[in-house]
């Protein structure tokens, strides 16, 4: 059979277009190498609804940012899917990262994020009394959300399925061929052809790209590793709880999870070799001990239920 749009990936970004595609006339294929959706980064991720303060104005990135946060909420209603919108802190520890706050409220105004505060120490430790001691200020966002990104991506799918969508595992990428205007995707399988190709393939997009030609991108596989703790340590967040960002990323968060846990990290690690291994380090688990320390000062570490990357 040939389909009019085959979608590689089925990570929560694949699953997403293909329940976009639902009210089309076309038919959909959606691929992954796993034999189950949400197998990749979609399953050990932090789970967070960003604001939208963090893009560059005028950027897609910014307009779509801001935009899916809106729509969010209402799409883990309609499918069931558990959704908090609990707001998020970006804390500041220096007079220097006062002025990083400020740049960030700047960057969130222009990209319409909503109801955007910069926060003193004393509001701070009012909504968060557990924040750590040495913060000083915080840039607040209300629109911030958690949610569960593997359940939202199987609803997705599900209802695609529901819809006469096909979901096709253990279907691993191994050539793409163009002949007209007809792509021949070959997997492990078996063989399918398509108009269109959507790749949403995560850290492996530039690799299946370059079955067609070259990228103009290249995917750099960054590991973070977290701690999920104990719903008994739940209470210590109640909102998503960042640093100020560097050029590693927004750091180490400490976060409430949909499920009533605490959820801390991630780690940044550029891989070298396997892009896809996802152990965890005692090196690693313990800068995220040290830095999240600085966040909310008592969190009991024996209270762990799992390390992931």
């Amino acid at each position: 059979m040939k389909y009019d749009i085959a979608i590689v990936g089925a990570g929560v970004v694949g699953a997403s277009i293909a329940y976009n595609l639902i009210p089309y006339d076309v038919s959909v294929l959606l691929l992954d190498k796993n034999n189950d959706v949400a197998m990749g980064a979609t399953r050990a991720n932090s789970a967070i609804i960003h604001a939208g303060y963090d893009p560059k104005p005028g950027t897609l990135m910014a307009r779509l940012n801001v935009e899916g946060n809106r729509l969010c909420e209402k799409l883990c209603a309609d499918l069931s899917v558990p959704f908090k919108r609990c707001g998020s802190f970006v804390l500041a520890f220096s007079d220097a990262e006062r002025n990083t706050l400020q740049d960030l409220f700047d960057r969130g105004v222009k990209n319409g994020v909503p109801d955007l505060r910069i926060l003193d120490a004393e509001e701070l430790r009012e909504m968060e009394p557990g924040i750590g001691e040495e913060a000083v200020a915080a840039l607040y966002a209300p629109s911030a959300g958690i949610v569960n990104p593997w359940e939202l991506c199987l609803a997705q799918a599900e209802v695609f399925v529901r819809n006469g969508g096909e979901f096709i595992g253990n279907a691993e990428v191994t050539d793409i061929q163009k002949t007209g205007d007809i792509y021949t995707i070959q997997t492990g399988a078996g063989a399918f052809e398509a108009e269109n190709v959507i790749l949403a393939c995560g850290i492996q997009a530039d690799a299946v790209h370059e079955f067609i030609e070259k990228p103009d991108f290249q995917i750099v596989p960054t590991r973070g590793e977290y701690f999920l703790l104990d719903k008994c340590e739940g209470s210590k967040a109640a909102h998503v709880i960042f640093q100020c960002p560097s050029e590693k990323g927004k750091g180490v968060l400490v976060a409430p999870t949909v499920h009533g846990n605490l959820i801390c990290g991630p780690t940044s690690e550029v891989l070298q070799g396997d892009i896809e291994d996802t152990a965890t380090t005692a090196e690693k688990l313990a800068e995220i001990k040290q830095k999240a320390a600085l966040s909310v000062g008592n969190i009991s570490w024996r209270d762990n239920v799992r390390n992931f990357s």
